[in-house]
Parts: structure tokens; C-alpha cells; sequence
């Protein structure tokens, strides 16, 4: 397949993200995989394998199935090359360890336990990825204060070797590079970089209440945690761009989770600084909130963010935005959006209720670029036939934009 550059000719759903007429609705769902699964009533994952994001096993739906879908559904895709983790960077540190197992009990759920190794201790986490059910951590590496200098050393020593040694550049880049290879050049690109703080609070290294009580007790390690973090964050902005990514997607949590005082201490200007630098080497912004999200848009936290596009307005009971219209005004016209129809209406039987909230959308977001689809993660899959209802209401209202 062609090399992709970050350009927008040749990408039409970057082109309209860019200046596109907002008369018309691109549908974008948030996993084309998922998508695809539903489409063709095929199982999403291979059975017997963790979906660790420590560890990622090859999807069983194949990208042609994907490209297949958009083709024939008219549903727009955009699709992952990759992130920079410090599981990534364990190989470039000689003194530090890691080791996995894993296990699948008689129910089919798959259980697989890490170890990382230090000369200053180890943590270890435990992923379940459920038979039918939507993976999760079933035990962070971060339960105590001791395990939190572990884990600031391994931050800092492997944020050492990225800045220090270039084979992570090449390495990373050519990661991204044979990810983007499998698809049409036509297709947007998006690198994961994630707002330091964040990810280290919310799961991938700690429960978000194990989180507080280490800010609160241990601020200064956490802000070490952070600072390393975000040095890698900085190079892996670059991989991507390099790689050509047509934009950075990251998520945080809406104020569900984490008060006003942590988004304006941490998460806003550590997300300002990723964006600022995605900017500067010609990439759009793309941030996914999928819980409380009312008061952060009426603060103009996603202006002070430089945040391009923003999903995905959930409605109660998921979310409080309720008010769809004002929060579009409130954001502006610079602003583009995704989202709007909430994950649980697509397990539904009936599939009115997508098709009334679809309508809901087009009114609400008339006269701003908005790309609707759904709220969050769809696993399980959802029921292929309020994904066709979906797409059969932006169709008929003639606004549809062509995949």
C-alpha cells in the first residue's frame, strides 16, 4: 500500500475535519474493528488471548473486513499506529526484567500477570480479559508507596534511554510505519499520546483511588513520574509525525474521576505542551472525554488545551451534556466533534432510540462540523442493527458525508 504522509490531500474525512462544509456528517465510530465485527457478525478477539494493552495480540477481524465495512456501510475510519509506553522501552535498559504468564480458567476468561524487575524492586499487574465482557485490570502495578519508587525508576531510566539512544527513534517510527502500511492511503492516521499525569493515575499503572492518595501522600515522586513521562510523550509526538500521522488522540476522564484542581495542576497544561508540539510539526489534536464533560466545556478547558477535535458528548445517564446545542456554542466553530450517541443505546433492541437520538444529533450540531457515532469502547460488539439504523437516519436526512 502507498506510504501515508501527513497531508490532508488524499484524506478527504481530514480534509472536511479541516474546513469541511458542516452541512454534511461523516459517520465515525470509535473502534473500526468493533465496527466491523458487528458488520459481519465475526467475534472481535481470538479467543484465548489477553487484550493487555501491555501487550496487544493481533485482532481477528483482518483491515480488508474493515475497509470492506466503510465501503459498503459508508462509515468513515481512522485508525491507531501506535503508542510509546515504557513497556516499549524495557528492551533499551539492560538492569531491568520483565516476564508474563498466561492462564485461561474453564469459563474462557484469560488472566495475564507482568513482572517488571528493577534493582529497586518489582511490580506486577494482573489483566483479565473476560470471555464476553470488556477487559479491565484486575490488579495495577502500583499498591504502595514502595512500588511507586520502582516505578519512578523505571519511568526515568527508560525516558533515559529514549532521549539518550537513537535505535528508539528508528525503532519506534519503524513500528508506526509497518502499522500505517496496512492500510489505504486514503485512511487517517492517529498516534496515541497520552497527557502524562493522566495515564499514570487512571489504571495502566494504578486504580484512580490508589492515584489520590499517592498525590496526596507522595506528590513529589508523582511529579517525578510525570515530568519522565512526559519526556518520552514529547519524542513519541515526534515518531508519530514522523511516521505520518494526521493527528494525536489521547483520553481523559471527564470530572467522574478527578476533581477541577487536577485538570488545571496537571492535566491541562501537560496536554497543552503534547498539543503545542503536534502543532508545531503539522498534526491536529484529538481529545476523547466520555464521562462528565458539562463544566470542563463551560470553563473553555479544551481552548486552553489546543485541543482540535473533541469527542464524544455523552448524554445522561453516561454523561451531563445535556444540552448538546449549547455545548457546541460554548466550544465554538474551530472546534470539530464526534460522538453524541451514547454506547448503552446501541445494545438496545430497539433501535428507535438510536434513530431518535440520531435526529437529535443533526439538529443539535447544525452549522458546526461534527462527526456522529458512539460514546465509547463497543465491546461486546454491538447489534448490527442499530449500527445500520445509524447510518440509515444520516442518509435519509441527505447530510451524510461519503466514506
Amino acid at each position: 500500500m502507498a506510504t501515508h504522509k501527513s497531508k490532508e490531500n488524499g484524506k478527504p474525512l481530514v480534509q472536511w475535519i479541516k474546513h469541511g462544509d458542516p452541512e454534511l456528517m461523516p459517520i465515525l465510530m470509535g473502534e473500526a474493528a468493533a465496527t466491523a465485527a458487528a458488520y459481519f457478525d465475526v467475534p472481535v478477539r481470538n479467543e484465548d488471548q489477553s487484550e493487555s494493552f501491555s501487550d496487544r495480540s493481533e485482532s481477528a477481524v483482518a483491515s480488508e473486513m474493515i475497509v470492506q465495512c466503510s465501503k459498503e456501510t459508508g462509515i468513515h475510519i481512522h485508525l491507531p499506529i501506535g503508542e510509546m509506553t515504557a513497556y516499549d522501552l524495557i528492551e533499551f535498559v539492560d538492569d531491568i526484567e520483565t516476564s508474563s504468564n498466561v492462564e485461561v480458567d474453564a469459563a474462557g476468561n484469560v488472566r495475564r500477570a507482568t513482572t517488571i524487575r528493577t534493582p529497586l524492586g518489582e511490580i506486577s499487574e494482573v489483566f483479565l480479559t473476560p470471555k464476553d465482557e470488556a477487559a479491565c485490570w484486575e490488579k495495577t502495578f502500583i499498591k504502595n508507596e514502595k512500588d511507586l519508587g520502582v516505578l519512578a525508576d523505571l519511568m526515568e531510566r527508560t525516558t533515559q534511554a529514549a532521549l539518550e539512544n537513537p535505535q528508539v527513534r528508528e525503532k519506534t517510527i519503524a513500528r508506526y510505519r509497518a502499522e500505517a502500511a496496512k492500510w489505504p492511503s486514503d485512511v487517517p492516521l492517529w498516534g496515541s499520546v497520552a497527557t502524562p499525569s493522566f495515564m499514570v493515575m487512571a489504571q495502566r499503572y494504578m486504580d484512580p483511588d490508589v492515584a489520590f492518595y499517592m498525590l496526596a501522600d507522595n506528590r513529589a515522586l508523582m511529579e517525578r513520574v510525570f515530568e519522565a513521562k512526559g519526556q518520552t510523550s514529547e519524542l513519541a509526538v515526534e515518531c508519530a509525525a514522523e511516521a505520518g500521522a494526521d493527528y494525536l488522540f489521547s483520553a481523559i476522564n471527564g470530572l467522574e474521576l478527578y476533581s477541577m484542581d487536577i485538570y488545571q495542576r496537571y492535566f491541562v497544561p501537560e496536554a497543552r505542551l503534547i498539543h503545542h508540539k503536534a502543532h508545531e510539526l503539522g498534526m491536529m489534536t484529538w481529545v476523547h472525554t466520555c464521562g462528565l464533560l458539562h463544566k470542563l466545556i463551560e470553563m473553555g478547558v479544551h481552548k486552553e488545551m489546543e485541543v482540535d477535535i473533541l469527542e464524544s458528548f455523552s448524554h445522561p445517564p453516561l454523561g451531563d451534556v445535556v444540552d448538546l446545542a449549547d455545548a457546541r456554542a460554548k466550544l465554538g466553530h474551530k472546534l470539530v466533534g464526534r460522538g453524541a450517541v451514547n454506547v448503552g443505546l446501541f445494545y438496545e433492541k430497539d433501535s428507535s432510540l438510536v434513530r431518535a437520538r440520531t435526529r437529535e444529533v443533526l439538529a443539535q450540531t447544525r452549522g458546526y462540523r461534527h462527526m456522529i457515532g458512539d460514546t465509547n469502547d463497543s465491546y461486546p460488539v454491538y447489534l448490527r442493527e442499530n449500527i445500520l439504523a445509524l447510518v440509515d437516519e444520516i442518509q435519509k436526512s441527505g447530510r451524510a458525508m461519503p466514506a
